[in-house]
């Protein structure tokens, strides 16, 4: 498994203009109830949930159902991110039990 550290690294790497305190914001969320590790292909349910993790970061209030109201465009960067870890062999690790529910920082 990978820490959230090296996530942020990969990040940085993948030339995101973030800084890396908050690019680790977005990795602490998405690795908050799921490790992140060797790729794996995500469903789309498993990938809706990890944008959503992702995208909590900055709307912790966010629901499914806000994603699926959003244009694709506007999350865009959320699918960035999962892409940049996949580019590296890395991806959220899949299971059955959603994403954490809430706000997480």
């Amino acid at each position: 498994m990978v820490d959230v550290n090296e996530v942020v690294h990969v990040w940085s790497r993948a030339g995101h203009g973030t800084p890396d305190d908050r690019l680790g914001r977005y990795a602490r969320a998405l690795t908050a109830d799921r490790p992140v590790g060797p790729y794996r292909a995500l469903d789309d349910a498993q990938e809706d949930q990890a944008i959503l993790a992702l995208y909590r970061v900055d709307r912790p209030q966010a629901t499914i159902a806000d994603l699926h109201q959003m244009p694709p465009l506007a999350l865009s960067s959320y699918h960035q991110m999962l892409h940049d870890l996949a580019r590296e062999g890395l991806g959220p690790m899949r299971d059955s039990r959603p994403f954490p529910i809430g706000e997480l920082r």
